[in-house]
């Protein structure tokens, strides 16, 4: 079964009402194999020649197709997927061209609450990728799991909305009447909590009759309260801890919940200081008997679950370089390829050209400094430049070396820029330092000569 009915949990400060806890909703998606192309096509010829017929509009469930061995209906389309419902009202698939959009898998699967209650949530999901099987390969990406527990009890007679203890106070919002909130949400995507009236909830929809069959199965009380309180956690939020498919969400809800409930947490404000109260510190305050009942009721048993303590993961900073740059640039010009956008060599040069790219003084600063090679021949010391140019070494200290040794480095030197400039991209920054140096070093000797000369007149 999809839930486990907890009977006999241990009290918490008097509560004992019945409740039900599992997984209500699971949203993911799935890669398409080589045969997905031509289903698509075929099936998107079949939806613009429906609404051709119909003036633009396909009505409800009028357009039949089938994936796998099971009927569709044809459910609108919404962000580039058209999507379709099984006739059993189980499960929603969405479809997006395999081209267009290449970001997000092409194929989106919506597990319907109907689906989850008969078959059971991992039934349901084998189910699903039977279908899927001859289109898709069975590598699901998961996007969002609602963890639920429905509790034979009226949370608005004592959760008080101002002693809920969270982050996310400025995401709030209320709805109900004169006698208290009918639902509660806290928080946004990709982690929010809800707590509603499932009975109000209920009124009017098609799975009311199946959901209150399903209730008194489970032993509620149609004519007491009955409230269902979740979690909703998208994909950024399974990011966070390493969680990425189907499975790997499965085996960690239980240990999500528990952990969502430290995160949202409602207080108990009789532990507070009155100076505490005033202050507003309400974290200071002890988590309310009702909280902690609630959580200690939670379980899933449809899969064996892992207890290993959610570890967060950090990400690693980002750096826009080169080998991403090649990877945007190579998926621009395929996304041109396919859309038969035509450019000259000439047009791609002149955009190169005025970008500048390779010569901004910050993409120079970018740039790993050359680190010249060494290179020793006939005992004599040199360095080899970017286009392996022999530069000839200078002594660090200049003072015994003379006056004509000092001239034939400088004519070493000097041939070696001349070798330079002959190259396309030239490397003579090290020769031009060392020139200068040589140079400085001839001027003081003439400058002290002058003055010995002028002492001794």
């Amino acid at each position: 079964m999809r839930y486990w009915c907890l009977k006999n949990v241990s009290l918490s400060k008097g509560y004992d009402f019945k409740t039900i806890s599992g997984v209500d909703t699971l949203y993911c998606y799935y890669p398409s194999n080589e045969a997905y192309r031509g289903f698509f096509e075929s099936l998107e010829k079949e939806i613009v020649s429906a609404k051709e017929l119909n003036g633009g509009f396909i009505p409800k469930d009028t357009l039949r197709i089938s994936i796998g061995d099971k009927e569709f209906f044809f459910n609108g389309m919404s962000k580039g997927f058209y999507f379709f419902i099984d006739t059993s009202r189980w499960v929603r698939i969405g479809l997006k061209h395999p081209s267009k959009n290449t970001n997000l898998l092409d194929i989106q699967v919506q597990c319907e609450a109907t689906g989850i209650y008969l078959l059971g949530l991992v039934g349901l999901i084998q189910h699903i990728e039977a279908l899927l099987f001859p289109i898709a390969i069975i590598q699901s990406e998961l996007t969002r799991i609602d963890g639920n527990i429905f509790v034979q009890f009226d949370l608005s007679s004592v959760i008080e909305k101002d002693f809920i203890v969270s982050k996310k106070r400025k995401h709030r919002r209320e709805d109900g009447g004169r006698r208290g909130y009918q639902s509660l949400k806290i928080g946004d995507n990709p982690f929010l909590a809800r707590f509603y009236d499932k009975r109000i909830e209920l009124v009017g929809k098609e799975k009311r009759s199946l959901m209150e069959t399903y209730f008194l199965f489970h032993g509620f009380d149609l004519n007491k309260p009955i409230w269902n309180f979740e979690f909703e956690w998208h994909r950024d939020f399974f990011k966070r801890y390493g969680i990425r498919t189907v499975e790997d969400g499965l085996k960690k809800v239980e240990t999500l919940f528990h952990h969502s409930m430290k995160i949202i947490r409602f207080v108990d404000k009789t532990t507070l200081s009155q100076k505490d109260l005033e202050a507003n510190r309400l974290h200071r305050a002890k988590t309310h008997p009702l909280w902690e009942y609630i959580d200690q009721s939670y379980t899933f048993n449809a899969i064996p679950q892992s207890y290993e303590a959610l570890e967060k993961i950090i990400p690693k900073k980002s750096v826009y370089d080169s080998k991403v740059f090649m990877t945007e640039f190579e998926s621009l010009l395929n996304k041109g390829v396919e859309n038969d956008v035509y450019l000259s060599q000439e047009d791609v040069k002149e955009i190169l050209k005025r970008s500048g790219l390779w010569l901004t003084e910050r993409t120079k600063k970018l740039l790993k400094p050359f680190k010249p090679l060494p290179l020793i021949v006939d005992g004599v010391n040199y360095v080899l430049s970017r286009n392996r140019t022999p530069i000839k070494t200078l002594p660090s200290n200049l003072s015994p070396i003379s006056t004509h040794e000092l001239k034939q480095f400088e004519s070493a030197l000097l041939r070696a820029l001349h070798s330079e400039l002959a190259e396309k991209d030239w490397d003579i920054s090290l020769i031009m330092k060392n020139l200068k140096t040589i140079e400085s070093e001839i001027k003081n000797r003439k400058y002290e000569q002058s003055e010995l000369e002028l002492w001794q007149a």
